[in-house]
């Protein structure tokens, strides 16, 4: 995999867009990078392209390496014209060609470009026919023979190299020409990847290789393009020069994404329907070609799934098994990551000395490895301390400096602990940025826990925090929750910018004269039909104490 260079990736428009847009991804450890066409994503395609979706897909940088995640598109995302499933992330390489309905792009990483050769503009000065559909006459036996010959070879092919080199064979032989190419665009202004190239001539006899520009733009549009010089019409001068008299351009299609191109050239005449033979030949080479990508597609989307999936497990072993009780409390906590795998959001419920329950729910920003990371340092941070002291406002104090000291990426964290006494029946909390924890009162009237907030944790080494107390009454309850439940969307609400939010209402009306058993896993399952998936925008945690 290419280096990565600290200014990010890019996605490079390729021909055949409907406009040349390219799009710099900048490294993010918090949310990553948001594409499609709603006004809040980082990544903004047209918003009349109604093939691209308002939240189509995710660009992941962690641990030196891009990702991309398909948001459940109704369209899809295709890396290498191979559609990726949705929500499953999928690791990216140099060069890989990345494909949202109607938009094709190079994905480029670090500080320099990849060796690269220029087409010969000569747009304007070819003359050449295409081919969109069938060929105008059958194929004779010899190239009918030629073609099944060549099938065989490239399905059997075990990699590009031995595949891209069959096709060379191949398309030599079928056209009567010495110089045959396997090309691949690398953006709007004719550069061109050479993957691989050959002649039949001897070395002394070669001619320098010219790809002309005006083939490769016909066939960027799906069509076999072919020039002759001996045609009538405005020859290209720069071909003739390099004793090019005849040149057959065929693209390599997976799907709808134009991978790569056959180009085949020679000093000589085509002979009898040789387009119609490349045509054919460049279909069945995307067929073998398509193979050998999902092959490894699925081998890329299968690595990251595994170390998600490892990190998943641990991130799991560290949360706490609810309901925990302590004395009259009983706590019942639950957590999901927005992204199904790994989240940032963390809860702990501790029984201190004197039978005192300790609650505490913190949301790291951003998603992902970096931020899960961090969630389980925070919460090995606080879980010692309270061991140790549980002193609320001192243990909010020493994970902001301990938070500030050591995060480098601009990360924070969001927090609300709590200690519930059941000696004097009070509850002592301290709100860092949090502010997501409600008293739910006999009477359904609900009290935000709010007093003395304080500043995010991460952002100022020296910040400091207070504790407030509040008594409690028998039949009260208390709910904290992550901001993945108040902000989740409903898509179907209207306009993208009216788009209806579960909100505090959408709580109330989830819990409103609920028995607290089983409180925690309605609310979720209320999210979720909320959402109308059970993937959600963001993670969701909640806890509830309940005493009587």
């Amino acid at each position: 995999m290419s280096s990565v260079s600290s200014d990010g990736a890019w996605l490079i428009s390729l021909p055949g867009n409907p406009s040349s847009l390219s799009l710099q991804l900048k490294p993010d450890a918090g949310h990553g990078r948001l594409l499609g066409r709603a006004k809040d994503c980082d990544l903004r395609l047209p918003p009349d392209i109604e093939e691209v979706s308002r939240h189509h897909a995710r660009f992941h940088f962690e641990s030196d390496r891009w990702s991309v995640v398909d948001l459940g598109s109704r369209w899809g995302t295709r890396v290498n014209g191979v559609k990726i499933p949705p929500n499953c992330p999928v690791s990216l390489s140099d060069g890989d060609r990345i494909n949202i309905h109607p938009w094709s792009f190079r994905f480029h990483t670090g500080p320099e470009a990849p060796s690269t050769t220029t087409s010969i503009d000569d747009t304007d000065a070819t003359h050449l026919r295409t081919l969109t559909g069938r060929p105008s006459e059958a194929l004779h036996e010899e190239l009918l023979n030629l073609l099944v010959e060549g099938s065989a070879a490239l399905q059997s092919a075990e990699n590009e190299r031995s595949l891209v080199a069959a096709l060379m064979d191949f398309a030599r032989r079928g056209c009567g020409l010495h110089n045959a190419a396997v090309l691949r665009a690398m953006d709007t202004e004719g550069g061109i990847e050479v993957l691989a190239a050959g002649s039949t001539r001897p070395p002394d006899e070669q001619v320098p290789v010219r790809f002309s520009r005006a083939l490769l733009a016909a066939a960027a549009k799906g069509a076999v393009a072919e020039y002759s010089a001996s045609d009538s019409g405005g020859a290209s001068q720069t071909l003739t020069q390099s004793s090019i008299i005849s040149a057959v351009c065929a693209p390599l299609m997976i799907g709808a994404t134009v991978y790569a191109y056959l180009y085949v050239q020679g000093a000589s005449k085509l002979r009898r329907n040789a387009s119609g033979f490349c045509q054919a030949l460049a279909r069945l080479g995307g067929l073998a070609m398509a193979n050998l990508q999902r092959i490894e597609i699925e081998r890329r989307a299968a690595q990251m799934r595994a170390e998600l999936g490892i990190a998943a497990v641990t991130q799991h072993v560290i949360l706490p098994r609810t309901p925990i009780a302590a004395g009259p409390f009983v706590c019942h906590g639950r957590s999901l990551p927005g992204d199904g795998y790994l989240g940032g959001d963390f809860f702990d419920v501790q029984v201190l000395a004197g039978g005192r329950l300790a609650v505490s729910l913190g949301d790291v920003s951003g998603h992902g490895v970096q931020s899960s990371i961090l969630m389980a340092v925070a919460q090995g941070f606080l879980h010692a301390s309270m061991t140790s002291h549980g002193d609320l406002a001192l243990a909010a104090s020493g994970l902001n400096r301990f938070v500030a000291d050591r995060s480098h990426q601009g990360q924070f964290i969001t927090l609300w602990l709590g200690i519930l006494d059941p000696a004097d029946l009070t509850l002592t909390y301290v709100n860092a940025g949090h502010g997501h924890a409600y008293l739910m009162k006999a009477d359904n009237e609900w009290q935000v826990l709010d007093k003395h907030a304080g500043l995010i944790l991460g952002i100022d080494a020296d910040s400091h925090y207070a504790a407030a107390k509040i008594p409690l009454a028998r039949g009260e309850r208390l709910l904290v929750c992550s901001d993945g439940i108040l902000e989740q969307r409903r898509p179907d609400s209207g306009p993208e910018d009216q788009w209806q939010q579960f909100g505090v209402a959408g709580i109330r009306a989830a819990l409103v004269d609920s028995p607290s058993e089983g409180m925690v896993d309605r609310l979720v399952g209320a999210v979720q039909r909320f959402a109308g998936s059970t993937e959600l925008v963001d993670d969701v945690t909640a806890l509830l104490v309940h005493w009587s």
